[in-house]
């Protein structure tokens, strides 16, 4: 358990320091609309969503109705229910008590690290104890981030130019190019990318989701469609 841990926590470094700068900025952009340090470390604890914090902070300033924002939320935030049935085969053993805990620290770059680690081959029991690590740290981040934005966002604001938050895409982008492992991955994560790309302009990352269900569909066809040709060879095999 412990070495699982000491993994994650290892692994989880250069995705918080591209997570810092953008906690930081939610913080800032929440002093700044006047938002209450209470409120502000509250949407972290309770969100815990960078884009729709942000999409939600806009839309609550601007005074836009709860229904509206609550409806927000759940386009924005609906991949989660892609990342749960992928994790869900490894993770279905577990009490409810630990699948309550990692589902409330479950982020896309999690997701990630999550999917890559149960993809090992040493089939290691405590790989949940990997997942608590990784999660625990960047939630910590997180929340201390928004709380330094909020306090010294103005400060802070003189090292907005670094580019900081570019470590966070490129550890994704890493991350996610180990999965393409083989054709069928390599056409779901090209549909998905193509649609996500065409769609950016659809509000609240409604593009984001037309493209998760796309990237889905061509991955499970794919995977269908091997099953039939593996079907047919064996067929023709045996005859």
């Amino acid at each position: 358990m412990r070495g699982e841990a000491s993994r994650g926590a290892r692994d989880v470094v250069p995705i918080l320091l591209g997570a810092v700068p953008f906690g930081v900025l939610f913080g800032a952009l929440a002093a700044e609309a006047g938002f209450g340090v209470l409120n502000t470390l509250l949407m972290s604890l309770i969100v815990y969503s960078g884009t729709m914090q942000i999409i939600g902070l806009n839309m609550i300033v601007t005074g836009t109705a709860w229904p509206l924002i609550a409806f927000a939320s759940f386009i924005v935030n609906s991949r989660h229910v892609f990342y749960s049935a992928a994790l869900n085969p490894h993770v279905r053993k577990l009490s409810l008590w630990w699948r309550l805990a990692l589902s409330y620290g479950m982020t896309d770059q999690i997701y990630v690290l999550a999917e890559r680690r149960y993809a090992a081959k040493d089939e290691s029991p405590h790989r949940h104890w990997y997942m608590l690590s990784t999660s625990a740290l960047l939630f910590a981040a997180w929340f201390v981030a928004t709380y330094i934005g909020f306090q010294f966002g103005d400060v802070l604001k003189q090292f907005e130019d670094l580019g900081l938050d570019f470590a966070l895409y490129a550890t994704y982008i890493a991350l996610a190019a180990s999965s393409f492992a083989d054709f069928r991955t390599v056409a779901a994560g090209l549909s998905a990318g193509l649609f996500a790309v065409t769609l950016v302009d659809i509000p609240y990352q409604g593009g984001l989701l037309i493209a998760i269900v796309v990237g889905v569909s061509v991955g499970l066809l794919g995977e269908r469609l091997a099953a039939t040709r593996a079907s047919r060879s064996g067929g023709n095999n045996d005859g």
